[in-house]
């Protein structure tokens, strides 16, 4: 299983899960070594039959999401890297809300299907029915983007979740 995002609140919490599950190899993928350090170190003290794999990446970057799956070959691919903070969003970060919620998600998706994963899980959220604000725009525009994708790919299974706030998480109301 592949995560990405895996650092954030949502993709921390899917490894913690993934890993109690008890999957044979979990790679977890985040562009902040800041958040991605501690999961390594709670997994690997939590799991340590678990084999982790655990890289500093973007999604934004497909070539290097593509080597990362092609390395490890995922069955089924968590994508939770995302901009979620409506406010900062709205406050002249529009473009970064859309290269990594929209692009991030089109590389991922494709990505996905390149290396033949069973599944592809976008974690979306609640604010892309009719959205009012950037955030909740491009996280629309991401899931157009992936039920794009799934039509080049009949090999995998392309699905959205639509997730609300997580009390206490990083950017939640």
């Amino acid at each position: 299983v592949l995560v990405t995002g895996a650092g954030g609140s949502i993709g921390s919490e899917l490894c913690r899960q993934i890993a109690r599950f008890g999957v044979a190899r979990l790679v977890c993928v985040d562009v902040s070594e800041y958040a991605i350090y501690p999961l390594e170190q709670e997994l690997r003290i939590a799991h340590p039959e678990m084999l982790g794999n655990y890289y500093t990446a973007n999604v934004r970057e497909h070539e290097r999401m593509l080597a990362i799956a092609q390395k490890h070959h995922p069955v089924v691919i968590f994508h939770a890297a995302a901009y979620k903070h409506v406010p900062l969003m709205e406050e002249s970060n529009e473009v970064e809300a859309l290269r990594t919620n929209v692009v991030g998600t089109l590389n991922s998706a494709r990505v996905a299907g390149a290396v033949g994963a069973a599944r592809f899980v976008l974690i979306s959220t609640d604010k892309a029915v009719n959205p009012t604000n950037v955030m909740g725009a491009s996280k629309r525009l991401a899931e157009m983007v992936m039920q794009s994708v799934a039509t080049e790919y009949a090999g995998t299974r392309h699905v959205a979740v639509r997730c609300s706030n997580v009390p206490g998480s990083s950017g939640s109301v």
